[in-house]
């Protein structure tokens, strides 16, 4: 028997349903013939690409997925759609249907999770790269698919929560990422924590100095992922409101919450204190708001581990380097390259070399794809270790931000930036959360034996292993494993049922 994905009667198993195609319909402007020339024409790309690079190897399930690709976009868009006039008590909805950039990163989160299911050899975000969609743009659309498709495989909603980390923490801040377009929009800073956290959501606010941002960013919908075009076109009213928060705002907040969950993670291993901690997270802030250039072709995590011994040793608590590097990568699923090659030649040297701080102001050369000084030839990179970045480049930017927590300065304590709160997500967030908390803290490289980096007083160290045995690894491995083949066995998981 069966038991593959149908469409409804009388329409292709691969189209959309009877509800959609009469949505499509009572648009103002049908839609139907864009969105199938768009979803046509990206498949196509794949199947070129595959065929080009992987010849006849698995070209049968390569198309399969581009089926099962087609099959789960009408489903979770037709989904997406309804939600969307539900929230904002509309009956068209010809503008989110006409968004280009939400439509093209919908098919290809669909077709991500296809080649994800069919084990085919596309790591993220390689995908993207055929597509040559932007993975800023790309996670843009991640939870909207969460919230909107429950029924996806647990294994599918690690991987989507693994890719969406892996753009928050360095895929987005390649030199040649649209975030640098938003950020020069927003005056050359990375909003705040303040100004993107609903009060709710931050810690202990009562005991904080500080005012909450009166329109923080509401919850995670077609409208602020992509554009506020999308609700000035279908709410007429929306010129005679205040401004509200852009995707750069949801961007920044989803920032905030994944390197606060690192940070607590990290101190708690380190043994640092709850006080300690705060400032930790004021100077790391203070780095992501004002010195945003740090951040260009590196990993959030590198700047993280800087702060934490910057200010540990400004106040005087006695925390090597060497001890700091060692607790981040016994981390399960932490990645050694994080710690042993940072990037420290071009837009970085020239502006310390110049004595410019940049300071986050894009008249003083803000590093944008666009900037001829932003691009230098490879042969011109270099990379060096963790300790040398923070020696060579870190301090001359951030010593002046940790001096104010030198109790020998006598200067004035600078208020405590507000830490987000962990644990309080929406439901997507939830969905994400019942997987290993220890998958979602680091990325996807597993380290086995290594080398630590240099000691910031001394050659390297000797060989360490990490904490956790092979045994553990493997009774993990059998129960994600086992975890896995149940969620396959279940026929509407792995592709959905249009009856």
């Amino acid at each position: 028997m069966d038991n593959g994905p149908h469409g409804n009667q009388g329409q292709s198993m691969f189209g959309p349903s009877d509800r959609l195609t009469a949505e499509f319909r009572a648009c103002c402007r049908d839609p139907t013939d864009a969105i199938e020339t768009r979803l046509r024409f990206m498949l196509q790309m794949f199947l070129q690409h595959h065929r080009d690079t992987a010849g006849d190897e698995n070209n049968h399930l390569a198309a399969k997925s581009c089926c099962a690709a087609a099959i789960w976009y009408y489903r979770i868009l037709e989904n997406i759609l309804s939600q969307e006039k539900e929230r904002l008590d509309i009956k068209d909805g010809s503008v989110l249907l006409e968004l280009d950039l939400f439509q093209r990163c919908l098919v290809a989160c669909c077709l991500e999770i296809t080649l994800f299911s069919n084990s085919l050899p596309y790591e993220f975000p390689l995908l993207l790269q055929v597509l040559t969609l932007a993975p800023y743009h790309f996670i843009k659309v991640i939870e909207l698919v969460l919230r909107a498709e429950r029924c996806l495989p647990r294994d599918v909603v690690t991987h989507l929560a693994q890719s969406e980390e892996r753009v928050l923490e360095s895929l987005a801040w390649t030199t040649d990422s649209p975030l640098w377009k938003a950020i020069s929009a927003n005056e050359g800073h990375l909003p705040t924590c303040q100004q993107v956290m609903p009060p709710a959501r931050i810690e202990g606010q009562n005991q904080t100095d500080f005012q909450p941002d009166r329109n923080p960013p509401g919850d995670m919908s077609v409208e602020f992922s992509f554009g506020a075009e999308a609700s000035s076109n279908t709410d007429p009213s929306a010129e005679n409101r205040p401004p509200r928060s852009n995707s750069l705002h949801l961007f920044a907040r989803k920032v905030y919450m994944l390197m606060g969950k690192r940070l607590e993670k990290l101190c708690s291993t380190l043994g640092i204190s709850e006080e300690l901690r705060l400032k930790i997270w004021t100077c790391f802030e203070h780095s992501l708001v004002h010195f945003t250039d740090l951040t260009k072709d590196r990993h959030l995590d590198q700047l993280l581990m800087c702060a934490i011994y910057m200010i540990a040793k400004i106040t005087n608590v006695k925390i090597s380097f060497k001890h700091i590097i060692h607790c981040y990568e016994s981390q399960p699923l932490a990645s050694r390259s994080v710690c042993k090659s940072v990037l420290i030649s071009g837009q970085d040297t020239e502006t310390l070399l110049n004595g410019n701080n940049n300071n986050g102001d894009p008249a003083h050369a803000f590093p944008t794809p666009d900037s001829p000084s932003s691009h230098y030839p490879p042969a011109q990179e270099e990379r060096v270790n963790l300790i040398r970045f923070y020696d060579n480049i870190y301090t001359g930017k951030m010593h002046d931000c940790a001096d104010q927590f030198d109790p020998a300065s006598g200067r004035d304590t600078p208020p405590l930036s507000p830490y987000p709160c962990q644990g309080r997500g929406g439901r997507a967030s939830r969905q994400s959360q019942q997987v290993s908390s220890s998958l979602l803290i680091f990325n996807s490289e597993t380290p086995g034996d290594r080398e630590e980096g240099e000691d910031e007083d001394g050659p390297p160290a000797q060989r360490l292993r990490v904490a956790e045995s092979f045994l553990q690894r493997r009774l993990r491995s059998i129960a994600n494993d086992r975890e896995a083949q149940r969620d396959r066995d279940q026929p509407s998981m792995s592709q959905p049922d249009l009856h």
